[in-house]
C-alpha cells in the first residue's frame, strides 16, 4: 500500500526491515527493541537523503516504535508527519500481562509453551507473515509496548494520523485512543469500519493480502492528509 501512496504523491519510498524480521521465527527471538529503534533512525536518515519532506507510515508495533521516536526531537527533526496504522500500545489478550512480569522469559515458555503458532488465512498470509516462532520472541515486543504506553506524548508537536479499527482483536484500541488524547501535536483519527472479506481480526486494515477492500480508501485518506499538511 505505501507504494500506491508514493505513486499518488510522486514521492520516493523507503522501506525498512526491522531486526529479526523476514529471517524465520528463530531470528525474532534474538532481536532487541534497541535494534528496532536503530533501524527506525536509519530509515529516517535515508529518507532525508532522498527527499525534502519526510512522512512516516508505520503499522502495529512499527507504529509503537515511531511513537517512541516522536519523543526524540533530534531523531525526528524534519519529519513533517506520521501515520500510525493499528498502533500497538496494548495487546488485546488480557493474558499478555504475564509477558512483562518479573523473570517472565524464564517461566512463561514453560507455562505457555516454547513455540507460538497460528494458521495463516491465505497463501499470501503464509508467505509474508512469520506464523511460527519461539515464545521468547514476545518479550521484547511486550516490554516496548508497555514502555510506550507509559510515555507522556504531550510535548510531541509532529502532526499524526491514527487509523485503526475499534474492533481490533490483536491490539487494544482503548490504549490507542488514550495516546491520541495525550498527543501534543495536531491529531487526526480515522476509525475504520471493517467489512466482509477484510481481516477477521480487524488489525491488518488495508492491503491486498488481508483487507483488499480497504486499500483504496486508505490510500486516498493518506494522500489527502499528507497534501493538507
Amino acid at each position: 500500500m505505501p507504494d500506491l501512496v508514493a505513486a499518488e504523491l510522486g514521492a520516493n519510498l523507503v522501506y525498512t526491515r526491522l531486526a529479526g524480521h523476514g529471517l524465520g521465527g528463530a531470528a525474532l527471538a534474538e532481536a532487541r527493541a534497541s535494534e528496532w529503534m536503530s533501524d527506525v533512525a536509519e530509515a529516517i536518515a535515508v529518507a532525508h537523503k532522498i527527499g525534502n519532506d519526510v512522512i512516516i507510515i508505520a503499522t502495529s508495533t512499527g507504529a509503537t516504535l515511531v511513537a517512541e521516536a516522536a519523543l526524540q526531537p533530534e531523531m525526528m527533526q524534519g519529519v513533517a508527519g506520521i501515520i500510525l496504522v493499528s498502533p500497538n500500545f496494548a495487546i488485546a489478550d488480557p493474558a499478555s500481562v504475564v509477558l512483562t512480569l518479573p523473570a517472565a522469559r524464564y517461566w512463561v515458555p514453560t507455562v505457555a509453551g516454547q513455540t507460538r503458532s497460528w494458521e495463516p488465512g491465505n497463501e499470501g498470509h503464509a508467505t509474508y507473515w512469520t506464523h511460527r516462532y519461539p515464545t521468547q520472541a514476545l518479550f521484547q515486543m511486550a516490554a516496548l509496548v508497555k514502555h510506550a504506553r507509559g510515555q507522556d506524548y504531550g510535548a510531541v508537536t509532529i502532526p499524526a494520523l491514527f487509523r485503526f479499527s475499534d474492533a481490533d482483536q490483536v491490539v487494544d484500541h482503548r490504549a490507542t485512543r488514550a495516546v491520541v488524547d495525550a498527543w501534543g501535536g495536531p491529531v487526526t483519527v480515522q476509525a475504520v469500519q471493517m467489512a466482509e472479506g477484510d481481516d477477521p481480526s480487524s488489525h491488518v486494515i488495508a492491503g491486498d493480502i488481508m483487507s483488499p477492500g480497504q486499500t483504496q480508501d486508505a490510500v486516498t485518506a493518506f494522500v489527502n492528509w499528507i497534501n493538507a499538511l
